[in-house]
């Protein structure tokens, strides 16, 4: 790892600033008193309601794949590009113009740092997707651990983009590139698919499989983009908040009931709860929340310098008691129940009787 130092950001540029991450970064960033300026910069315009949150950051619209972009950087002197606009964070699934968005827009915009005298970090907010979710993954997923799993889809994306940013990285290695794999975010704002399945009563589950979920609140998900615009060191480093907790136990704390079904009428029946017919699941989901994944953040603690304020466990408890839709069963009611059982286990755990030496 690159043991270079560079100073403090001054100019800011942050992609993607029409989506949930990329606008509340921008806002953060913006209200900072070490940076002087911060400048937005989306294909699509944002809301009003983002455009006032990120005051007094500047936005411009501008598709990354233009020219214009690069003219913009260099006449803006911008000295650290932050690339949020690689990942699918509505309740849409990846298409042909979200992989062109991701894929090529990712090259022009690393393109573009590439042939700047001015960038000196670049900062990339990939995806723990980049591993693939399957019954044989570790037990925790370092980040070592890419190659040949995601091959196709957002991920397969992903990771395209990754290798742009890599290629710059070495041709320019005056430039520090940190990458940040976020695990899924979820949070009582954000909109996500994964969440989208929790906005009724009842959310349907895979028979026979339980998937392992490691997640990120939706405000570490943030602190840690803007920790690496300021304090980041190199490298590429897992993002995911302590512990990881299941599929059933997601959906308990969230107060909703589950719906068992088999994996090839998953589709359907989160279209049928949620009233859309032209609802889908597509295999990278479906694999997800099959098996899903648990990560290795070692890197992320001791050497990115990052610490999340929210577990898995707290992240899925905010989202049940702050988010949109009220828990059908009340959180509270299931975590005192939880901690009951807890303590018996404990008390029997701590007596266990004592059948002596017959029968060794």
């Amino acid at each position: 790892m690159s043991e270079s130092v560079v100073s403090a950001p001054r100019v800011v540029m942050v992609t993607g600033a029409s989506t949930f991450v990329g606008g509340y970064l921008v806002r953060r960033l913006a209200q900072r008193p070490d940076i002087e300026r911060v400048i937005g910069v989306d294909a699509v315009p944002p809301t009003k309601a983002m455009h006032r949150r990120m005051e007094p950051a500047e936005f411009i619209r501008v598709d990354y794949r233009s020219h214009i972009f690069g003219k913009i950087m260099a006449t803006n002197e911008v000295d650290t590009v932050v690339h949020a606009a690689t990942s699918v964070t509505d309740n849409h699934f990846p298409s042909t113009s979200t992989k062109d968005a991701i894929v090529f827009g990712s090259m022009r915009v690393f393109a573009a740092c590439q042939k700047s005298e001015t960038v000196k970090r670049v900062i990339m907010r990939s995806s723990t997707q980049v591993y693939g979710s399957r019954s044989r993954n570790a037990a925790l997923l370092t980040e070592d651990l890419v190659g040949g799993v995601a091959a196709s889809g957002h991920p397969r994306d992903l990771l395209d983009a990754e290798a742009y940013a890599r290629s710059m990285a070495r041709r320019r290695t005056d430039i520090d590139l940190t990458v940040l794999r976020l695990a899924p975010i979820v949070g009582p704002n954000i909109e996500t698919l994964m969440l989208s399945l929790f906005d009724r009563p009842v959310v349907p589950s895979i028979i026979g499989r339980d998937a392992r979920l490691q997640l990120l609140h939706q405000d570490d998900a943030l602190g840690a983009l803007e920790h690496a615009v300021v304090a980041g060191r190199p490298g590429t480093y897992n993002i995911a908040g302590d512990g990881a907790i299941s599929m059933s136990q997601a959906i308990r704390l969230t107060g909703r009931i589950p719906l068992p079904v088999v994996r090839a009428t998953f589709g359907p029946a989160a279209a049928a709860i949620r009233g859309r017919a032209g609802s889908r699941s597509d295999k990278v989901q479906l694999d997800y929340l099959s098996h899903g994944n648990a990560f290795d953040t070692t890197r992320m603690r001791g050497d990115l310098g990052f610490s999340p304020r929210f577990s898995t466990r707290e992240a899925m408890v905010d989202v049940a008691r702050h988010g949109p839709t009220e828990p059908t069963i009340g959180v509270e009611s299931i975590t005192a129940v939880e901690q009951r059982v807890a303590a018996l286990a404990r008390r029997f755990a701590g007596t266990t009787p004592d059948y002596g030496t017959a029968g060794r």
